[in-house]
């Protein structure tokens, strides 16, 4: 009868499994290590740029899942700066995120917004459109890379209009044209679009009459209302689509100095704007380009008592001098400003190369408005064209419109740029 003895394995084999064991806990520990959780997950998306943020979407699910509720607990605050640029081959959209300081390109598939482009102004999130005489087409998103929501083209045929999205309706103001007009019909004329049809309102108030037109007006939206002020008087109204009905009419600024006027969404809560002006002040080589930031209460466009200045070195950075040229005059600074409840951007509208300089609100009730401000160099590709015709926008930019394609142009913080 035979006995059972169990064999005994061989040196080599019994020293390889226990290699092998070593080696796969030291997997099972250096994996769990990659699993983040609560306050340590937050701290490592609070620095990590939106860009690559977006590239979790092809991670997994859990890790997808994980980042969007993080960025729920701890959304990012400010606006991002969007530029639609249109060159002389094809249109290029840039993005400007501020929580990382970089400069994005965008992808615009084919299905993408037509190339000449308007803006929607909205509280949600500035939109670009294209306006013709059959339809209306606003892009389904802050960056044009989405289908457009098409809709029927307003009554009157506008072709510099004051467009805004004001909760679930779209308003068409002023910018008719003259040529266009039917008999009754105003050059002013405000159309509001609900329910798949525009409805015609009362026109503009006699202050905003001469200058009824998207070139010569400041526009901001609220979820409430639309807001103009006159760029060069400092006039302003507003118009409540819900109501059809128009608001006071008041001079916003006084000052006789301000060449300039710019109005965005003050902060949240009750409804505030937010009033830029910029003049020159001195003479020669002492002259310099000051801007300043007044909040307004939104009801009776009251200004409060205390105003903000941009740091000068700013300022001058936006309209810098021109030594070559001490002996002509020269020419008042125009600002341009789009932003929403959290903060925005002011620019040098008529030189978009010289970059820009993002504000940010106060969340507080009490203070002046404008909590910092912070440089923003001009996006790579106006640059590269100058010659091209930008259109500037501002609006919360999530990560599903990230994970539709962008790339980074430029790594750097905002400050290290000295051009």
């Amino acid at each position: 009868m035979g006995v059972g003895i169990q064999a005994q394995e061989p040196k080599h084999r019994r020293q390889g499994q226990e290699e092998r064991e070593a080696d796969g806990a030291a997997d099972s520990s250096a994996l769990a290590a990659l699993y983040l959780y609560g306050d340590v997950l937050e701290s490592v998306v609070d620095r990590v740029p939106a860009a690559d943020l977006a590239a979790t979407a092809g991670v997994s699910r859990e890790w997808l899942r994980a980042v969007r509720s993080a960025l729920r607990r701890r959304p990012r605050r400010l606006p991002w700066l969007v530029v639609h640029l249109h060159g002389r081959s094809r249109r290029r959209t840039a993005a400007y995120d501020p929580h990382s300081g970089a400069w994005l390109t965008v992808h615009a598939p084919r299905h993408a917004t037509p190339s000449h482009v308007r803006l929607v102004r909205g509280a949600r999130g500035d939109r670009v459109c294209a306006l013709s005489l059959s339809g209306l087409d606003v892009a389904g998103d802050p960056l044009g890379t989405s289908a457009c929501v098409a809709m029927r083209a307003p009554r009157v045929w506008r072709v510099d209009p004051v467009l805004a999205a004001v909760g679930d309706r779209v308003v068409a103001l002023g910018g008719a044209c003259q040529l266009a007009l039917a008999e009754g019909e105003d050059a002013a004329a405000v159309e509001v679009h609900e329910g798949g049809s525009w409805t015609a309102c009362d026109p503009m108030p006699a202050a905003l009459r001469e200058s009824a037109a998207a070139t010569w007006l400041s526009a901001a939206a609220t979820d409430q209302r639309v807001y103009l002020a006159d760029r060069t008087t400092g006039w302003a109204s507003w118009f409540d689509p819900s109501k059809r009905r128009w608001g006071p009419t008041r001079r916003l600024g006084q000052d006789a100095g301000v060449s300039s006027w710019g109005v965005a969404p003050g902060r949240a809560g009750a409804e505030r704007l937010v009033l830029f002006g910029a003049k020159r002040q001195g003479e020669g080589a002492e002259s310099r380009v000051v801007i300043q930031a007044w909040e307004v209460d939104g009801d009776d466009l009251d200004l409060s008592t205390h105003d903000d200045t941009m740091p000068s070195e700013m300022s001058a950075r936006l309209f810098p001098r021109d030594e070559d040229e001490e002996d002509e005059e020269e020419l008042a600074p125009s600002i341009g400003v789009c932003g929403n409840a959290t903060g925005g951007y002011v620019y040098n509208a008529a030189e978009l190369c010289n970059g820009a300089v993002l504000y940010e609100l106060r969340s507080g009730e009490k203070g002046s408005a404008v909590e910092r401000w912070e440089w923003v160099p001009c996006a790579p590709a106006v640059r590269a064209e100058p010659m091209g015709r930008a259109i500037l926008a501002c609006s919360p930019v999530g990560l599903d419109e990230l994970a539709r394609g962008l790339r980074p142009v430029s790594s750097r913080r905002a400050c290290t740029d000295k051009h």
